[in-house]
C-alpha cells in the first residue's frame, strides 16, 4: 500500500493506493498535522511519495522523517516511466509531470492532453509513444480576479464563480463572465487545435477548478480530479520496480 503527498500551494493532497487503486482521499490544511498523524495510524503503507511545490512546513518535515517507511521525495532529473522532449526539464513542474504521466496511465495507447485548472492554467501534451512535448501555462480562474482588482483603481476583490449569464448586467457580474468565459472559450480553442494537430486523442481535466467548468465544457473531455496523485503513485511504483 502506498501513501501519497502532494504539498500544494494552499494544503495538502493525501491519498492511499492498493497498487494502482485509489482507496482513500483528503484534503489537509497546513495547521491541521493531527490529521495527517491520523492517517499514518489508520493504514499500514510500506511506501511514500511526495511531490511539493513549496518548502515543506518544518513540523510536517518532522512528522515525516521519522516515519520508518520506504520514502521516495520528486525532483528534478529522477528516472521516470515517459521521455522529456523539453528544453528546460530543470524549471519543469512536478505536478506537470505527475499528470502526464496520471494520464498516460489512463489511456496508455492514446495521445493525451492534459488540462489543469489550478493557480494557473497548464496545459501539457503527451503522445501516444510516452514523450512529454510541452504544453502552455496561463493565469488561473483565481488569478485573473486578482490580477483585475489589484491592477485597477475601482473593480473590486471578489471570489471566484462561476458565470450564470454570458452578459454581466453589474461589474461584479461582468467580471465574473469575463474571467469564466474567458477560460472556456480558452479552453475549447486549446482543445480545438490539438485535435487539428494529432489524431487519437484524448483531454483529461483536473486541477481545483475543476468544478467550476467541467460542466459547461464539450462531453469528449474526461475529468480526473485525482490525476496528479495517480501520477505520483506511478512514478513511485516504477521507482521501486526499476
Amino acid at each position: 500500500m502506498n501513501l501519497i503527498i502532494d504539498f500544494g500551494n494552499t494544503q495538502l493532497k493525501v491519498a492511499v493506493f492498493e497498487l494502482k487503486d485509489l482507496k482513500y482521499f483528503q484534503f489537509i490544511s497546513y495547521n491541521e498535522l493531527n490529521q495527517l498523524i491520523a492517517i499514518f495510524d489508520r493504514y499500514d503503507f510500506s511506501k511514500l511519495g511526495i511531490t511539493s511545490v513549496r518548502e515543506i512546513p518544518p513540523d510536517f518535515k518532522r512528522f515525516i522523517d521519522k516515519c520508518t517507511c520506504e520514502k521516495y521525495f520528486l525532483k528534478s532529473g529522477d528516472p521516470l516511466p515517459i521521455s522529456l522532449n523539453y528544453t528546460t526539464p530543470h524549471t519543469l513542474g512536478n505536478d506537470r509531470i505527475c499528470n502526464v504521466i496520471g494520464a498516460k496511465s489512463i489511456f496508455p495507447d492514446k495521445n493525451v492532453l492534459v488540462i489543469d485548472l489550478g493557480t494557473c492554467n497548464k496545459y501539457d501534451f503527451i503522445s501516444k509513444n510516452g514523450v512529454f512535448l510541452g504544453g502552455a501555462i496561463s493565469p488561473g480562474f483565481k488569478m485573473r480576479f486578482d490580477s483585475m482588482n489589484y491592477y485597477t483603481d475601482q473593480l473590486p476583490e471578489i471570489q471566484p464563480e462561476a458565470a450564470s449569464e454570458f452578459i454581466g448586467d453589474s461589474t461584479k457580474n461582468s467580471m465574473i463572465s469575463g474571467a469564466f468565459y474567458g477560460i472556456i472559450g480558452e479552453i475549447n480553442f486549446f482543445v480545438e487545435q490539438y485535435i487539428k494537430e494529432f489524431s487519437d486523442i484524448e483531454i483529461v481535466l483536473t486541477g481545483g477548478f475543476l468544478t467550476y467548468f467541467e460542466k459547461d465544457l464539450k462531453n469528449h473531455i474526461f475529468a480526473d480530479p485525482y490525476l496528479t496523485l495517480k501520477g505520483l503513485n506511478e512514478i513511485l511504483n516504477f521507482q521501486v520496480n526499476k
